[in-house]
């Protein structure tokens, strides 16, 4: 049965598992950190031993990222060590935990809108098949794909049987840039081919309850997520007469190109 423990203080993420035997991880543990110096919320964490996600409090003052990551984790038979900033109450966040219900409702936190990015190449794909396929299906079909940024940071393996979804300003250009470079690269201004950014309802893919929620990405589904109902648009660096682009660019470009109007 997997359980949610308390990080003993001044332990991170590099230091040996302090509830097991041995100091080993393995695939059935996983870490929450709240971090106060990180931005907005990160996986990456330099010389992690297991994986981890961390997350700013001030963006999640609700705890839903928190509760959101613990109910994907323990329906995934992972132990948790959960590190919370030092005037919270363990005890009473996994009470109010006991309390939590993930549900189809649409949450202010929520983007209206959802992008997924990808190659021109598998954008053809996906625009011939009338559906967006999760890595691991995509492999069941004989189709070949890099999971660059992925398993490099211990990400578990259940991720592959989802299509990640992101914020309109979230880091999608960037992991296609890195699947071109062929290794991770975080660098938003560095000189970039886009490829196609695709838009979608949000809104009713909650509601109609194909979303997934993670902690650390605002939605993931299941499988395949069909076009037909969801896609709201397709861009891609054709629509403008600019030539060279950056991830931060070409993001900020195609979606200002995709909300006007709205």
């Amino acid at each position: 049965m997997c359980k949610i423990y308390k990080a003993p203080i001044g332990w991170n993420p590099t230091r040996l598992n302090p509830f097991t035997t041995t100091g080993y991880y393995g695939k059935e543990w996983s870490v929450f950190i709240y971090d106060e110096e990180i931005r907005h919320h990160s996986n990456i964490y330099e010389n992690t031993r297991v994986y981890v996600v961390q997350v700013n409090p001030e963006v999640d003052s609700k705890y839903e990222r928190l509760f959101d990551y613990l109910t994907y984790e323990t329906k995934h038979r992972r132990n948790v060590i959960l590190s919370l900033p030092k005037h919270v109450n363990f005890d009473e966040v996994l009470k109010m935990f006991d309390n939590f219900h993930s549900d189809n409702e649409f949450r202010e936190s929520d983007g209206k809108y959802l992008v997924h990015s990808t190659t021109k190449e598998s954008w053809e794909s996906i625009k011939k098949s009338g559906v967006l396929l999760s890595p691991n299906k995509l492999k069941k079909q004989g189709i070949s794909i890099l999971e660059i940024g992925l398993k490099p940071m211990l990400e578990p393996d259940d991720y592959s049987d989802y299509v990640m979804l992101d914020v309109l300003e979230g880091c999608g250009e960037l992991v296609v840039n890195s699947r071109q470079l062929g290794s991770v690269c975080i660098t938003p201004d560095i000189k970039y081919i886009p490829g196609v950014r695709i838009y979608f309802d949000a809104e009713l893919i909650i509601k109609d309850g194909l979303g997934t929620r993670d902690g650390l990405h605002i939605l993931k589904i299941k499988d395949r997520l069909p076009l037909d109902k969801y896609l709201l648009d397709v861009i891609s660096a054709e629509s403008f007469q600019k030539k060279e682009w950056t991830p931060t660019t070409f993001t900020n470009e195609a979606n200002r190109y995709f909300l006007e109007g709205r």
